[in-house]
């Protein structure tokens, strides 16, 4: 009697299972696709992370090649090299063909405007509120070293000893001490590409950063939004003179913020 009775029930048991199985790998998807979403791969390593797209041809990264590409790319923008020893330097420092290293190092140098991406950054904790001796939070006295480091002497504001509260747009990230402005004056082809190379250098190595925002002439790159990469960034300029307007659109500054 128990054989009969359990045939049934065993043939019963395997669809259900099968329907258990399914419904946790459609769930993981599902989860893993918002995780995606709203932050990247951050979480995943090995797992590509970051593009370059110049032309008709796109250029996949995980964050540490960005990272590396975007640090020799960053020293030869400070020796003046050429665009062959650029690239060749970015060949030398990540595991790409000699062509995709042009394509990449045409970004990060700068030559390539918001050509370089990455569905990174932000952080997972909070920071303390205190500033330093700048008016600088910890995070953000990071970046203004960090960005020293790589490019050399640079000429910064945004940020006053005690904090500021004037001078910017309201709810701005300046007035808690968590953006610096990188300036690019005056606003020449030149000044232009080693703009866009600092600003592709910060979205690089976003992550490492805890960056949340970067914005250089008329483009804008958010860390909640990096899926959709580099995006226009519109101001009303309406009645203001071309010295104010290259302000207000970032034309001669590359503004970053950090997570708070």
């Amino acid at each position: 009697m128990v054989g009969p009775a359990e045939g049934p029930t065993s043939a019963g048991a395997l669809p259900r299972v099968v329907a258990i199985v399914a419904g946790a790998v459609v769930a993981l998807v599902l989860v893993l696709s918002f995780v995606v979403l709203i932050g990247g791969y951050r979480w995943v390593p090995g797992v590509v992370d970051c593009t370059v797209s110049v032309g008709d041809r796109t250029v996949e990264l995980t964050t540490d090649d960005a990272e590396r590409a975007a640090s020799v790319s960053a020293r030869s923008v400070r020796r003046g090299l050429s665009a062959a020893k650029s690239s060749a330097a970015v060949a030398d420092a990540i595991d790409i063909s000699e062509e995709d290293a042009r394509v990449v190092a045409s970004a990060l140098t700068g030559r390539r405007a918001h050509a370089l991406s990455c569905k990174h950054g932000g952080a997972d904790e909070e920071e303390r509120d205190r500033l330093n001796r700048s008016g600088l939070t910890e995070r953000a006295a990071a970046v203004r070293r960090d960005l020293e480091q790589a490019f050399g002497p640079q000429r910064v504001g945004g940020f006053a000893p005690g904090g500021v509260t004037t001078g910017h747009m309201p709810g701005s990230a300046h007035y808690e001490g968590r953006a610096v402005d990188v300036f690019f004056r005056p606003v020449t082809k030149r000044n232009r590409a080693k703009g866009w190379a600092t600003a592709q250098y910060l979205v690089a190595h976003a992550d490492r950063l805890s960056v949340n925002t970067v914005i250089f002439d008329g483009r804008i790159w958010t860390h909640r939004r990096s899926i959709q990469g580099w995006r226009e960034y519109s101001v009303d300029t309406a009645n203001r003179s071309a010295q104010v307007v290259a302000v207000l659109e970032h034309r001669d500054h590359v503004h970053v913020d950090v997570a708070d």
